[in-house]
């Protein structure tokens, strides 16, 4: 019993002796911690193996041409054509050669490939520029349009006016409230515009030449100046002529065209003479210059010319000086100079290897 004592007595004093805190009884137990035991790192040098294993040679790398591609597209070759007849009775004559020879006019325009639409209205102000006939546009797809075209040029034999206004009667023609009434349809937005007059009188209208060719350079907006012109198979100037066959009759001749031929110098048309035997040669130059699809087409990179492909509509074209194309280093354009024309609305693609500097 007092060994038991004794021992428990020891054990309460122990418990309340315990300073690990640093005080005893009080406070929290802060234990003791043993720092840890770091050995020493020996750093060592790197082993380097500095024998010649192998040389390393350093080449360009091996040179390729760079390849270009341009695309472009043809225009549409789209014209609308405004005939201005002279009405009077000395025409009759003239107004028959022109129906002669209208066919071969509109083969050239086909041939090509201009998509066209034709009008006539007369120099008589008392028409005020409407549109003639029963049908008054005449297209590629018109049935019989030399038939049509004849119908529209033709007048009755009272027909005379005493002053004629041809250009005045173009004006109104292409203007308000004609162009979206009577003559609606005819003007289209994307198309050139040529006028052909054929008279064997002067213009009568009142106002300056200059007046009518600023009209036309401006009738299709800022930057398309080129797209409109007028033409004119009218008097010779400076003294006028007599038409073939019409020398012996009282005031058979011609007036000279000084203000017509004076538009048609502005707005880059077309002069010839209501006194030729045949009107053929005259139509066809117009006929050509009314031909609104580009033959030149620039490159926008130096190519090497060897190297060159050119494919229309996805379809390869030959270089070929008369069914083909050739490339001209002065303008740096391929150029189609023979038969061959890229269709209006074509898509053409240029292919080649660019040249070194």
């Amino acid at each position: 019993m007092t060994l038991r004592l004794f021992l428990l007595a020891a054990l309460l004093g122990a418990s309340g002796c315990d300073n690990v805190s640093g005080d005893p009884g009080r406070g929290e137990a802060v234990p003791t911690v043993a720092p840890p035991r770091v050995s020493p790192v020996e750093l060592l040098p790197p082993t380097v193996d500095r024998s010649v294993t192998q040389r390393v040679e350093v080449r360009d790398p091996p040179v390729a041409p760079a390849v270009q591609v341009d695309v472009q597209r043809q225009v549409e070759g789209i014209v609308d054509i405004l005939w201005v007849v002279d009405d009077s009775g000395s025409m009759a004559n003239q107004r028959e050669l022109l129906t002669l020879h209208f066919s071969r006019f509109v083969e050239e325009l086909l041939r090509l490939q201009v998509r066209y639409q034709m009008g006539v209205i007369s120099t008589n102000f008392t028409d005020r520029g409407v549109l003639r006939g029963t049908t008054k546009i005449i297209t590629p797809e018109t049935p019989a349009p030399r038939e049509v075209f004849l119908q529209n040029t033709s007048f009755p034999a009272a027909s005379r006016a005493r002053l004629e206004q041809g250009l005045r009667m173009m004006e109104l023609a292409l203007t308000e409230p004609n162009r979206g009434g009577a003559n609606a349809g005819f003007l289209r937005p994307a198309a050139a515009l040529a006028v052909i007059a054929v008279t064997d009188e002067d213009d009568g209208s009142y106002g300056d030449p200059a007046y009518y060719a600023r009209f036309l350079r401006s009738l299709k907006g800022p930057g398309n100046e080129n797209l409109s012109s007028l033409s004119i198979i009218g008097g010779t100037t400076p003294d006028g002529c007599f038409p073939p066959g019409e020398e012996i009759y009282f005031g058979g001749r011609a007036d000279p065209a000084f203000r017509y031929s004076a538009v048609a110098t502005r707005t880059g048309g077309i002069i010839g003479s209501i006194c030729d035997t045949s009107f053929e040669g005259t139509l066809v130059k117009i006929a050509s210059a009314l031909n609104t699809l580009r033959r030149a087409f620039p490159l926008s990179l130096k190519p090497v010319p060897a190297t060159l492909h050119v494919l229309v509509n996805g379809v390869p074209v030959p270089r070929d000086l008369v069914n083909g194309w050739q490339y001209r280093a002065d303008t740096q354009s391929v150029t189609f100079l023979g038969n061959y024309v890229p269709p209006p609305g074509a898509l053409l693609r240029f292919e080649y290897a660019l040249a070194p500097p």
